[in-house]
Order: C-alpha cells, then structure tokens, then sequence
C-alpha cells in the first residue's frame, strides 16, 4: 500500500503532484471498491482522491474535474440524489468511469466498474504516464 494516499474534500485542495482521481457521489460500498484497489499499490507518487457530495460547492467539483486523471461517480440518479442532467454531464466526460447503471446515457459512456480489478488497471493505465 502507498503510504501516500491523500483524501481531499470540498473546500481544500492540494499542491502535490500526483495521480489525482475524483469520487463524485459515491456510495460506501462504492467507496470501500476504491478502496480495496488502492491497497494493492506500493507506488511512490501520492494518490490524490476527491471526494464529492451533492451539497458541496459545484465549482469545487468542476474545478476539481478539470484536475484529475479521472471521475469515478455513482451513475444511480435514485440513490444519490443527484439529477440525471448532472449525470449525464459527468458521464459525458471523455475521463470518466461509473458504479451503477446509466440507462438513457449508456451510449455516452460504456466505462463501467464492476470490480476492484477494473480500477487496478486505470491506476496502472494513469501510472504509466507518471514514469
């Protein structure tokens, strides 16, 4: 495991280099994949997670969009509260991965996680371009 993993929330930010991935709505469950993931990596460079939550600053989420190497969101408008155009935004996001099931904005993302392993290999993918 990275002694290096950071979690960063809404209104703070980081000055650090890193793999910078951005957690958007994302359930316990949801979170604890992430998790697993991450505790397979013995790297050098930190691991920058955002972590955001509908009733945050959106500006915070946008800028922080702009940052990361990538988006991992919760694509069940039911269960997170946020609003299927706000889905549909980060879905349409060419960086972007989801939880879930995105229904009408299927065919703007087929980027779905099912397992620990599948966010192993973005992690890897994005070290890559750190070497």
């Amino acid at each position: 495991m990275s002694d290096k993993i950071l979690v960063v929330t809404s209104p703070d930010d980081t000055l650090l280099d890193g793999i910078r991935i951005l957690h958007v709505e994302l359930t316990h469950d949801q979170s604890q994949v992430i998790s697993s993931a991450l505790l397979k990596f013995t790297v050098d460079i930190p691991i920058i997670n955002y972590v955001w939550k509908t009733g945050n600053p959106v500006s915070w989420l946008l800028d922080k969009k702009a940052k990361s190497d990538f988006i991992i969101f919760n694509a069940d408008a039911a269960n997170n509260g946020a609003t299927e155009m706000f889905i549909g935004y980060i879905a349409a996001q060419p960086n972007s991965y989801y939880f879930g099931n995105l229904r009408d904005f299927g065919q703007a993302n087929n980027r779905a996680i099912y397992t620990d392993d599948d966010i192993t290999n973005l992690i890897e993918k994005t070290l890559r371009n750190y070497e």
